[in-house]
């Protein structure tokens, strides 16, 4: 009986610090610009896009040009997201950073 309370209390311990990790991911801020600069993402560590930018020269670009821009802001903006939640994970969790 008081095993499974121990394990019911590191649950609730376990439940607190994963809210707690929530919240220092939405903090986090991260932005990627394309390549070409035609592209700014801002997102959080959670990987929501918060923000937007597109240069107005875009203009002057075809539109797959610019399509490969937004893609390649987006997805160094996911890999970006992806490192620093590792990074918190790790140090939140006391797993070493590889």
């Amino acid at each position: 009986m008081l095993d499974k309370l121990g394990q019911l209390k590191d649950l609730w311990k376990l439940k607190g610090q994963m809210e707690e990790m929530k919240k220092r991911l939405d903090a986090m801020v991260i932005k990627a610009e394309s390549p070409k600069h035609l592209v700014e993402i801002t997102l959080n560590g959670s990987m929501e896009i918060k923000e937007v930018k597109v240069d107005p020269s875009f203009k002057n670009s075809s539109e797959a040009e610019l399509g490969e821009e937004i893609k390649a802001a987006f997805n160094k903006g996911i890999r970006d997201s992806q490192m620093m939640a590792a990074q918190a994970m790790g140090s939140n969790f006391g797993i070493p950073n590889a």
